[in-house]
Parts: C-alpha cells; structure tokens; sequence
C-alpha cells in the first residue's frame, strides 16, 4: 500500500531534502493546534468560573495566544517554501521523466499499449489534476492528524471511554462505504484512459496550426467536432458515474456524523446538567468532539486516497523500468573510419503485424558510395533506413557497421555517424542559428556559409535579424514562418553541419521550387563528397546522380545498379523511370 508513498520520499530527497522535512514540520506543528486550542480555554473558563487567579489567566491566555501566532507564522513558512521546493522537485522529475522518454526505444513512441501505461503512470504522480506529490500529502496529512489524535483521543476518554469506541466505529463506518466508493471510481477512470487520450488528441488538432488549412479547406470542423464530442461524452459520463459514488458515501457519511454528534451532546448536557462536568470542561469536550471526528475522517481519507491511487504506482514502475534494448551496445568504433555497413538476411515486422515489412534484404554500402532506394509507396524503403538508423532493430537477421553487429555498439555514438534529413523533418522555435546547429558547437560564420550553400542566403538577407531570427512566432512576434522549401533548406544546412560520415536524404526536395531543386542535385555531389549517401526520393531523375540504385518491392530488393545497368534491363526500375520521364518530353 505505502509504495507509493516511498517511491515519494526517496526522490523527493534525493531532490531536495527540506522538501520532506518542511512537510513533516508543518503537519507537526499544525496538528498540536488543535490540542491546544481544545485545552486552553477549558482552563480559562474555569478560572474565570472559580477563583480568576489574574496570573494563571494571563499564562493561559498568553500560552494560547502566543504558540497560535507562532505556530501560524511557522506554518506558513513551511507551507509556501515547502511549495516553493515542491514546484522544483515536480521540474526536477518532470525532467527526469523526458529524459526517459528521449533514451525509451522508438518503437514504444508508437505503441499504444506504452501510451496508455505513460497516461496512467501520470495518474499516480499528479492523481487526477490534484497535483503533483499529492499522495506524499496526503500521507503527512495522515502523520499530522495522527499527532493530533492521540491528544485528543486522551481527552474525549476520560469522558467516557465507550463514546470514544463509538466514534471510532461510526466513522471507520463512513470510511468503508467511501473506500468502495473510491475504488469504484479509481476502476473507472483506468478503464476511460483511451476514450481520454482520444479526447485530448481531438482537442490537439484545433489547436495545431499545421491542421488549420486541412479543417478550412475541407470543411472539417463540426465533423472533427463531433467525434471529439463522442470522446469526452464518454469520458464525462464516467465522470458522472464516479461522482455519484461519492453523493452516495457522503449521504452516509452525514447520517454517520449526525450520530455521533447527537450522542455526544446529548450526553455532555446530562454531564453538565447533573453536575459532573464544569461549562468549562464541557467546552472542552465539545470541542474535542469537533477535533476528533475531523481529525479521525481526515486521516482515514488519506488512507483511501493513498491505497486507491497506490494502485497505479505499478503503472509508474513498469513505465520507469521499461527495457531499453537500443541502449544495451557499449562498443565504440573508431569515429574517423571509413565505415561501411552491410546488411544480412535483414526481416522486420512491425509490432502487431503479421506481414513483414522487409524480407530477407541483402545489401552492403561501402564507404563513400552514393546510394539510391527507389520503389513504390509501401516498397519497404523508408524502414529499410529506420532499421539503418536504429529506430527500430531487426526482427530476423542483422545489420552490421564495419563489421560488428550495431547491437554491439553504443547507441549514441552509433547515431553521431549519420546526418539526415527525412520528409516529415521538424524545426523547432528556436533562432535559425539554433535549428541548424542544435546540439553541435555553435559556429556562426559557418551556419551563415551552409545556409548559402543550400539556397537559403536570399532569404537570410531579408530577415532583419539574421541567423537570429525565430522560426515561428511562438516566442517571438518578428519571428517568420517558413515555407515548406524554406523549411526543408534549413533541415538540409542541419545535415550538412553536423558533418557526419553517412548523410540519410528522404525526399530533400518534396517542398522546393523546380529551380532549387535543381541547383541542389547540381550540388549533391559536391555536397556528400567524402561521405556515404543514402537518398531516397519519388523522382527518379535523381537516381541518376547515385552511384547505385536499389529498387523496392514488397519489402525486397529486387533490382540493384546503376542508371544505367537498370534502365537497360527493362525491369521495374525501366517502367516507374519511362513513366515518370514521359510528362518531362
């Protein structure tokens, strides 16, 4: 049940320690309140009813007073700075939280399986929008009212012993209905994960501006809306079942309450009535009455709230733990050289599928060679290059790197081999500057020399800021949003920067103008020279500039040469280039 609640601890400490002991200190403080708010005016009533010793009032008074002030003063130290750590430790986590989603293996990005577990692992960190650390709360709530029981346990006691048994059995009462009623909802919201992450993915697309001119051009938005509706529908009337278990268990909980209060009153009068008890210790005792019952439900819902989301903490743990197989390789290759890879007996299946991907696909790429992967749409070339780059492994077979099974090999320093540039690229709102260099060295007289090279110069003239300028305006309204061959001309400079040994091209010019086209394939030699090229593109007047071409389908190799060579044969690489060159005559 508290494994949570460890799990809380542990890092809030290894975070920040004062985090943990300012919320110990303030439940501490907070909980002989109470205590002394309960005892303190008894004895001051009794005085003034008795002999209204001046001394003894002002001790009493002053007691009450001064540890009310002082403990408030502290409290609210505890609590804000407390706060203040709390905020840190959540950054500290969510950090540590992207960091595992940055090394997890790609293929889990894709499996809904995964994103259904990351969402109800965020269901234990932050319960349902109550925040974050809210369990590690609730559990030093409990602490602290647990503190203030004890006191006044002791004093409801020396009432009458069996109304504290009393008590305790109509409020444990009240707690099991509420504990079945929260346990009802907790079954609910894990069973409403998927119809919440469709809600939320709808909602994303109004909000995306890469949607805006699909939902214009085609008249998508009530269509959009109402799927959307069909989700949160869902998720809103499971919403409503949850609440109505809580209606029901607060019914209960109030007749449970009234109970005991009539009980207790009802024999505290007689008490008074009769003589036994002073106005002052019945004060007191109402009081206590008060504290207890508060003190006691406050405690026992914490106990419901730590036990009812504790059932998520194994989603967490399994999300944390999950294997990352890309990463277990710790070989390092020599960087400068010439690298070539190969290919063996290479199938892939992605998961959930029965037909493979790629089958039995054979291929070396020496170093320095120019290669083109040509094929139909759904040939097999784009995860024949996910394979190359280790988004995902083999199913069957293996891909070398100088000779040694990539597995082997450290997977960071495996990837700082390749620069790409795919078509479904990304800029990020950073400065020009910084989407070209990103993690690499900054070296701006250089980005300004690549930038030029690809045929971004005329544009970079026309911004007042340079290589400073934003991309995109959401940090910067002289920020400027660049066109889809604007876009693919930075993400080409972000290749040629990086400098790496194996340069991946995956429709480099889908979005540019004929003219920069152009000038890129005339280019595209002078641009990989020294390097291997990997370029796959649609049109196959570029194969042409390649030293060998690759041809696709359904998964195989099933033509490997030159333009020439190829074209000669008459096979499937003959027709899709015959096809295409006919619009061009």
């Amino acid at each position: 049940m508290f494994k949570g609640i460890v799990f809380f601890i542990k890092n809030g400490w290894r975070y920040d320690k004062k985090y943990i002991l300012w919320r110990v200190l303030y439940q501490f403080i907070n909980s002989l309140i109470p205590i002394v708010a309960t005892i303190m005016p008894k004895l001051i009533i009794d005085e003034l009813m008795g002999n209204q010793e001046t001394g003894k009032l002002l001790v009493y008074v002053s007691i009450l007073i001064v540890y009310t002030a002082a403990a408030t003063i502290f409290s609210e130290y505890f609590n804000w700075d407390g706060f203040s750590r709390r905020c840190r430790v959540n950054s500290e986590f969510d950090s540590d939280l992207h960091k595992h989603l940055a090394e997890a293996d790609f293929e889990r990005l894709e499996d809904p399986n995964f994103l259904d577990m990351q969402k109800k692992a965020g269901k234990f960190l932050y319960c349902d929008w109550h925040g974050f650390g809210y369990l590690l709360d609730c559990s030093l709530n409990a602490l602290g009212q647990i503190f203030t029981l004890i006191g006044i346990a002791a004093i409801i006691a020396a009432i009458d012993f069996r109304i504290l048994i009393l008590f305790i059995a109509l409020i444990i009462l009240g707690a099991f209905i509420e504990k079945r009623a929260k346990q009802n909802a907790i079954r609910l919201s894990e069973g409403i994960t998927k119809d919440q992450r469709g809600w939320m993915y709808y909602a994303s697309l109004f909000e995306d501006h890469s949607f805006a001119k699909e939902i214009r051009l085609n008249s998508l938005g009530k269509w959009l809306l109402d799927r959307e509706r069909n989700y949160f529908t869902k998720v809103n009337e499971n919403q409503k079942k949850q609440n109505d278990g809580f209606i029901i268990s607060g019914f209960f909980g109030a007749i449970f309450t009234l109970v005991q209060q009539s009980v207790a009153y009802a024999y505290l009068i007689y008490c008074v009535v009769s003589g036994t008890i002073s106005i002052g210790s019945f004060t007191m005792y109402t009081g206590a009455v008060t504290t207890f019952s508060i003190a006691f439900r406050r405690v026992l819902d914490s106990l419901i709230e730590i036990q009812a989301y504790d059932t998520y903490y194994d989603r967490l743990d399994e999300y944390l733990n999950l294997p990352k197989t890309l990463r277990k390789g710790n070989e390092l290759p020599d960087a400068n050289s010439a690298h070539f890879i190969e290919f063996r007996n290479v199938s892939f299946k992605y998961s959930g599928s029965d037909t493979y991907a790629l089958k039995d696909v054979n291929i070396t790429i020496p170093f320095g060679q120019k290669l083109s992967i040509v094929g139909e749409n759904g040939a097999g070339k784009t995860t024949f290059v996910k394979l190359m780059t280790r988004m995902y492994d083999p199913t069957e077979g293996e891909i070398l790197l100088d000779g040694v099974n990539i597995k082997k090999i450290d997977y960071d320093q495996y990837m700082s081999f390749f620069s790409s540039v795919f078509q479904d690229y990304k800029l990020f709102s950073f400065s020009i500057k910084d989407n070209v260099a990103l993690a690499q060295p900054m070296n701006k007289d250089r980005v300004r020399d690549i930038l030029e090279y690809v045929g971004f110069g005329e544009k970079l003239r026309k911004l007042q800021n340079g290589i400073d300028t934003s991309v995109f305006k959401n940090f910067d309204e002289e920020g400027f949003e660049p066109s889809g061959g604007e876009g693919q001309k930075i993400a080409l400079a972000r290749a040629l920067y990086k400098d790496a040994p194996i340069v991946l091209l995956d429709e480099p010019t889908a979005a540019m103008d004929p003219k920069a086209e152009y000038e890129l394939y005339q280019k595209f030699n002078e641009m990989v020279q020294g390097k291997t090229a990997v370029y796959i593109s649609h049109r196959l007047s570029s194969a042409k500039f390649c030293d060998v071409i690759a041809v696709f389908s359904n998964g195989q190799i099933i033509e490997y040469g030159s333009h020439d060579e190829l074209y000669g044969k008459g096979g499937l690489y003959a027709e899709l280039f015959s096809m295409q060159s006919q619009f061009y005559c």
